[in-house]
């Protein structure tokens, strides 16, 4: 496989969770509407720039956009000439592919904005990181269940961080609540990864686990946007659902390592 290809795979990916990280960043601070609901316009010269700094975290978001845009459509081209595996080929294919209606559900939440075009952007959005990270997964050497085990246990340790820093209980700045999405993304993600990774190990229990941490995970994140009317104390909930699910995840890949070891032991 190209190392060009892997490292815009996972230059673009590291560009998309900053994008959307930059989206929310701009809703919280209520930037979306700056550029006088003008798409892809702004408010500043010729339309084409900001008039002033609110504008311009809409008119980066806009920017940072586009230049993923293209960064995907690179790594298209790349995954279908310089590499063999039709797995990566067809999830960045499917991420692609949601790139257009990702830009009008972009343009309408300027334009329109009603929670159920909010709802299916960040949706969007979210389906295009998920197709990159599986490319990304599937792109690097798969861990060991060893290293599996390791990274189920690094996520439970970022889970209180993660319900930390989720305001469901307090009032916190624009910039936690940006951590918190940060931090969030990276454990749905590897979560995400990690069930692809027990998949290929042929470990159906850790992989469902694995994946039901990453939906709820997410479905943590959809509740802490607070646009559609959800109780926030249900990402208290999810978090405590998604440690134990880790937990379950943990025990089970030591099961594994265990019966791994004794097999060899008894086969040397």
């Amino acid at each position: 496989m190209s190392r060009r290809f892997r490292n815009l795979l996972l230059g673009s990916t590291a560009g998309t969770l900053l994008l959307m990280l930059v989206g929310l960043y701009t809703a919280y601070k209520g930037a979306g509407l700056t550029c006088e609901q003008r798409w892809p316009l702004c408010d500043g010269w010729l339309g084409l720039f900001p008039a002033n700094l609110v504008s311009f975290i809409e008119w980066s978001h806009r920017l940072l956009a586009m230049l993923v845009g293209f960064a995907l459509l690179g790594v298209l081209y790349l995954a279908w000439r310089r590499q063999d595996d039709r797995r990566v080929k067809w999830a960045v294919t499917a991420a692609v592919a949601l790139l257009p209606s990702q830009i009008i559900l972009g343009a309408l939440t300027v334009t329109e904005f009603t929670a159920l075009i909010t709802a299916a952007h960040f949706f969007t959005a979210s389906l295009i990181l998920l197709c990159l990270t599986a490319a990304c997964a599937w792109t690097v050497e798969r861990p060991s269940v060893g290293g599996l085990r390791t990274l189920a246990i690094l996520a439970a340790v970022a889970v209180p961080v993660h319900l930390a820093l989720d305001g469901s209980l307090f009032a916190v700045p624009v910039s936690v609540l940006t951590g918190y999405y940060a931090l969030s993304f990276l454990l749905w993600g590897a979560l995400a990864a990690g069930a692809l990774w027990a998949h290929g190990h042929g470990l159906a229990r850790a992989r469902l686990l694995f994946a039901l941490g990453s939906a709820v995970t997410w479905f943590d994140m959809l509740v802490a946007r607070r646009k559609f009317g959800l109780d926030q104390t249900l990402t208290d909930v999810g978090a405590v659902v998604v440690l134990v699910l880790i937990a379950g995840a943990i025990w089970t890949l030591s099961k594994r390592s265990k019966t791994g070891g004794l097999a060899a032991t008894r086969a040397n």
